[in-house]
């Protein structure tokens, strides 16, 4: 990338391609060289993170539009609380942290809060 975008913006793209579905994106804020920590086994580069998005969507039957509630910055370390609006009307919590480098993320962990609605 020539003009690499910083970590906040590599954040928002990566989940502007969940909310508004279109995995093929990922290519644009995911590095090849990702990882994501949420997922077992981990998904890995942009091709890992499609498969994430594919399972996440066929796990709760649609599109899941994010939210992020609170973003902190420290260097290239983004750290995000954030709402999906789940297709049965209910809503799922969790945290992120993201390593960014480049204006690509590099790793993801994710962590729920409260589990996954019934």
């Amino acid at each position: 990338m020539s003009n690499p975008v910083g970590p906040e913006e590599a954040v928002r793209k990566f989940f502007e391609c969940y909310s508004t579905g279109h995995p093929e994106n990922f290519d644009q804020c995911v590095a090849p060289d990702y990882l994501d920590y949420g997922h077992e086994p981990p998904g890995r580069g942009p091709d890992g993170a499609r498969d994430d998005y594919e399972s996440a969507i066929k796990m709760v039957g649609g599109l899941i539009p994010y939210t992020i509630d609170a973003l902190v910055i420290d260097g290239e370390t983004v750290a995000t609380s954030w709402t999906g609006a789940l297709p049965n009307g209910s809503d799922l919590k969790g945290l992120s942290l993201f390593e960014v480098r480049d204006g690509m993320l590099r790793s993801t962990h994710h962590k729920l809060i409260g589990g996954l609605p019934v």
